[in-house]
């Protein structure tokens, strides 16, 4: 086994290890609820990361007593480029080492040109008869490579991975996952071109892909609120078929005016509203500090009719 490969092999299953005893912090009689189970991830990265770091200190015998970050810090950028496609396909929950990573970044747009080609050249859906879990293990590298963009916060990536990403009808969740993370590395440089996808480029109801460059947006306004972004969002929940998926980003988003918004939305929606939505619509009011118990109920599940006022007739 080349030493590389064996690095890889053993770090996987360190990192295996620390992500099941990640899941067993979360512990009830019952099981752990939704809730507890989304509260809980939220400190998933930065525990893994944590927790995985002290191995890439370790001396490792197969490596002539260097240890995995030493090993990795000597490759020149054709090795690192090779051993970041290997570690793509052997290291599980896209946890691509972080010697690794900052071994590629010392590179500069090099390695970064090298990597968007690959992504590029690379087909994005399995080929007619082909396993989808062969694919998947195939496109590895690509998704591993989107995800450096951001960490290495190249923008000449934006537009073309963008592209290609919006290039088809529907895309594998974890395909969209990588993109969101780029963006997400990208911060608010790449706010221009999230809205000129969404709103310039995509169908008139804001379909598919479309649909996810609104979610990308909301979670890059999260931690870079701009009135474009509101602005932008408000746009595209009026177009946006799916409403439910525009009710949750404008809930999300925290911007108090998406209340006055959501609220116009019930009360014209009132007769054709699906449950989904409107429950989504109520938790998303809750959560920008609104009061609900003024909105009317179609499905009379949960909240309260608003009482008739007593005009003083028995």
């Amino acid at each position: 086994m080349e030493r590389t490969t064996q690095l890889f092999t053993d770090f996987n299953k360190r990192l295996s290890k620390v992500c099941e005893a990640f899941a067993d912090q979360v512990s009830s009689a019952e099981g752990p609820t939704e809730g507890e189970m989304a509260e809980h991830f939220k400190n998933f990265r930065s525990y893994i990361e944590q927790e995985t770091n002290p191995f890439w200190k370790e001396k490792k015998s197969y490596l002539d007593g260097m240890t995995g970050e030493e090993f990795i810090g000597e490759m020149d950028m054709e090795t690192a480029l090779a051993a970041f496609s290997e570690s793509a396909t052997l290291i599980d929950d896209e946890a691509t080492p972080f010697p690794l990573v900052e071994r590629l970044k010392s590179f500069g747009d090099p390695a970064c040109e090298r990597l968007l080609k690959m992504v590029l050249d690379a087909n994005w859906q399995p080929e007619e008869g082909e396993d989808e879990n062969a694919f998947f293990v195939k496109f590895q590298p690509c998704v591993a490579a989107i995800r450096f963009f951001g960490s290495a916060e190249y923008e000449p990536a934006m537009e073309p991975v963008l592209t290609r990403f919006c290039s088809f009808p529907s895309t594998q969740e974890y395909i969209a996952d990588s993109v969101k993370v780029m963006m997400l590395g990208l911060g608010e440089r790449g706010v221009p071109m999230l809205i000129d996808f969404m709103l310039e480029r995509s169908d008139a109801d804001i379909t598919g892909p479309y649909e996810d460059m609104m979610i990308m947006l909301t979670q890059v306004g999260i931690k870079n609120p701009q009135n474009e972004i509101y602005q932008a969002l408000r746009a595209g929940f009026r177009r946006m078929k799916a409403k439910v998926i525009a009710v949750i980003c404008i809930g999300d988003y925290g911007d108090p005016r998406g209340i006055a918004l959501l609220k116009g939305y019930l009360d014209r929606t009132v007769h054709t509203i699906d449950r989904e939505t409107f429950y989504e619509a109520l938790s998303a009011i809750r959560r920008l500090g609104g009061e609900i118990n003024d909105i009317q109920d179609p499905f009379h599940d949960f909240t309260k009719r608003v009482p008739k006022k007593d005009d003083g007739k028995k």
